[in-house]
């Protein structure tokens, strides 16, 4: 008899958790009462509870990333300007955005219109040249779904450009496709989520080869710009050498102190806490020969929340929704939170034990649900070569200590999915590079 130890270990657990008694659990307050907020709150601070909810089977619709409110990033949008402008003198070459999860790349994405309008307003400026115009027509899109097989990728990348898919596959399909793109009017092609195309099950590294052959023989036409999660970037380099066709990497990481301050001043004004004036003040540099004393310093000089910015960027590390969350979470539990100063509001720090109790096989199914952005249980139970009731029993397991949240399918539970809520993203990722599981 195939006795599988793993799986009957892991039931073990299961049971262990389900029908222990109630009373020892730690609740919120516990954790606030010391100062700390766990993985599990954080995790069911997710918008709409959406890990409780119902799986969506329809295409999600993107957020609107809005101009007013962007910060920084002026190195990254000056290399992006630079490429478009190269792409427009006829030096045209894929690009790749490369951020790790959580860091603003989709924001960054989402003001490439503003950027495009920036690059016109300053081409209407110059003295005409042979380079060619902007383009008349750019789309922002990510994969829904990793092709797995060339006909997928074929027909997704159509779609991007609105024309029919060829109805099967033939020896001439990537040449004919490759052929009617180049004759469509030139376009902006972005394309967000890059490692939603890499999955490692049959036909993934097909649909992947296609994809890059359609891109790269079309890529002088029209503008593509890639972007790809930090990590997931580096997988596929090692294992696809995705560096081999793409000529423009771009980086972003999480923000600076400054950065983060600034966005967590304009959540300190929208809940009431301090005035607008704070938005747009700027720190005000003092002769040498000056002869005022810091008494002399008006206190609306300094933000009142200061010291609480930087515990901010201290603990989150400048990631910005762990930031909103941390900062939100803080100010409503501070009642229960203990502090030597009664006066002054302190900032939740971190609980990560749940994660430093997990085992390797554990970590292993973070780092694949961390690089692919998330993975249905089948999917799960195929990269790991394990029944579709291991890898569900697996996941619910993670998702009940915190480290993961599910949407729920009402046909299947093998379409359940699962991922690491955003807020998550660089605790989880932190982890497990210190623990050799995501390349580094």
């Amino acid at each position: 008899m195939d006795i599988n130890l793993r799986f009957f270990s892991r039931l073990g657990q299961w049971a262990t958790n389900v029908l222990a008694p109630k009373s020892p659990l730690k609740s919120e307050s516990d954790d606030a009462q010391q100062g700390l907020i766990s993985l599990k709150t954080i995790a069911n601070q997710y918008p709409l509870q959406i890990g409780q909810g119902q799986l969506n089977e329809a295409v999600p619709t993107r957020p609107f990333y809005s101009s007013d409110r962007f910060v920084g990033r002026e190195p990254q949008l000056k290399q992006m300007a630079d490429v478009i402008n190269l792409w427009r003198n006829h030096h045209g070459e894929i690009s790749a955005i490369v951020a790790p999860a959580g860091a603003g790349l989709s924001a960054f994405l989402g003001y490439m219109p503003t950027l495009l309008q920036q690059i016109q307003t300053d081409i209407e400026h110059v003295i005409p040249t042979n380079a060619k115009a902007l383009p008349d027509t750019w789309l922002i899109m990510s994969f829904y779904q990793a092709p797995l097989s060339a006909f997928a990728a074929i027909t997704n990348l159509c779609h991007c450009f609105n024309i029919a898919p060829p109805p099967n596959i033939s020896d001439s399909s990537i040449t004919d496709t490759i052929y009617a793109i180049n004759q469509q009017p030139p376009q902006l092609i972005i394309i967000d989520d890059l490692h939603k195309l890499m999955l490692r099950m049959m036909g993934n590294n097909q649909a992947l080869v296609t994809f890059a052959t359609i891109i790269m023989e079309t890529r002088k036409h029209h503008c593509w710009i890639l972007g790809c999660e930090k990590y997931a970037w580096q997988r596929l380099s090692a294992q696809y050498q995705i560096t081999h066709f793409i000529k423009h990497i771009i980086n972003i990481d999480y923000f600076n102190a400054q950065e983060l301050a600034s966005i967590q001043t304009q959540q300190l004004v929208e809940l009431g806490l301090i005035s607008t004036d704070y938005l747009e003040q700027k720190p005000v540099e003092k002769p040498n020969n000056s002869t005022e004393t810091q008494d002399d310093t008006s206190a609306t000089d300094v933000n009142p929340y200061d010291e609480q910015l930087k515990q901010l960027h201290s603990i989150s590390q400048g990631h910005p929704k762990l930031a909103a969350l941390l900062l939100q979470y803080s100010l409503t539990h501070q009642a229960d939170i203990t502090s030597d100063n009664k006066h002054k509001t302190d900032i939740c720090k971190i609980n990560s034990s749940a994660i430093q109790e997990c085992q390797d096989n554990d970590l292993f199914s973070l780092a694949e649900i961390y690089v692919h952005g998330g993975l249905r249980v089948e999917q799960h139970a195929h990269i790991f070569a394990q029944s579709i009731e291991q890898s569900s029993l697996q996941l619910a397991y993670l998702a009940r200590h915190g480290l993961i949240i599910a949407q729920y399918s009402q046909q299947d539970f093998a379409q359940h999915f699962y991922f690491i809520t955003p807020t998550l993203t660089k605790i989880i990722a932190s982890h497990l590079v210190n623990n050799n599981k995501l390349f580094n």
